[in-house]
């Protein structure tokens, strides 16, 4: 055989073992499903439940956190540069105001020796350009003013936008708590400790059925062995064994199926686990409860 031959070989091989296995599944739910719904076991027991974090909410809240706080530090360097903006132009006005001052006491005095025309003295050009000087002083202070009142406008936007997104992200974060549910998280140990012990039974009860019973019980349910493990009786103990003494049936079939299962028992030498034996026999059919427990006798 061929390497890619074999290969496919045992590809095949396992692939239907692993089918067979899970179609069997089945059939071994179903059984011991069988086993536990006539004992009314086969139900939910209960579980505990804790609140937990929504982990979805809180990854929401993060990221809505995050926005807040970028658009926060956004609108707070906003306004500083606004405030610089604004402490700039109050100092540009300032000198405006002291240029101006000064551009109207040069004025009138070019104008007074011009009036009187002495325009041709030595004095009169140096005044005349610091008259010239305070007025390019005052324009391109209004200049810088202008610019300014537009960086300023612009910078007044930008911090309106950032407080409306802002707020748009706190209305987003309120709707987002008021919205949200509580998440729980649940505990099955109860329950998945009381479903150990429901397969634990269903477990001994068919060990019981497989090992003891007829070859007519090999397929059965717990509805059919309810009769037997329903029967009173007597019990006597010894130091070394625990006889039992079970009532017989009124129905002859029910009885030999019942001897034979005492037989079995018997041969195959069951043990309690204190060590004595067990000895089973059938008693009588008449005076003996078949739903009555069973009596000590000694």
């Amino acid at each position: 055989m061929t390497r890619t031959g074999r290969l496919t070989w045992l590809h095949t091989r396992h692939s239907s073992g692993s089918k067979t296995y899970f179609r069997r599944w089945n059939c071994q739910e179903n059984a011991i499903r069988d086993w536990l719904i006539p004992l009314n076991l086969d139900t939910n027991h209960g579980y505990g439940k804790e609140q937990v974090v929504n982990s979805e909410l809180a990854k929401r809240q993060q990221v809505l956190e995050g926005r807040r706080q970028r658009l926060e530090h956004l609108a707070q360097a906003s306004r500083g540069r606004l405030a610089g903006l604004m402490a700039q132009d109050h100092r540009c006005e300032e000198q405006v105001l002291l240029y101006k001052q000064r551009q109207i006491k040069l004025l009138a005095q070019v104008s007074q020796v011009e009036a009187a025309g002495q325009t041709e003295e030595r004095g009169y050009f140096p005044l005349k350009a610091r008259q010239l000087a305070a007025d390019w002083e005052v324009r391109q202070r209004q200049t810088k003013l202008e610019k300014s009142a537009v960086r300023r406008q612009r910078e007044v936007g930008k911090c309106e936008g950032y407080c409306r997104e802002l707020r748009q992200v706190l209305r987003q974060r309120e709707d987002l708590v008021a919205q949200a549910r509580e998440m729980y998280e649940l505990n099955h140990a109860k329950d998945q400790l009381m479903t150990l012990f429901k397969l634990g039974l269903a477990n001994v009860g068919m060990w019981v059925r497989d090992r003891y019973f007829g070859q007519s019980y090999q397929h059965c349910s717990w509805q059919r062995l309810l009769p037997f493990f329903k029967l009173g009786g007597w019990i006597t103990t010894t130091t070394s064994e625990v006889q039992l003494e079970l009532c017989a049936f009124n129905n002859r079939a029910l009885v030999r199926d019942l001897e034979e299962l005492c037989r079995n028992v018997n041969t195959s030498g069951a043990t309690l686990p204190d060590g004595r034996r067990l000895v089973v026999a059938v008693g009588k059919r008449l005076g003996c409860p078949r739903d009555g427990p069973l009596a000590q006798a000694g």
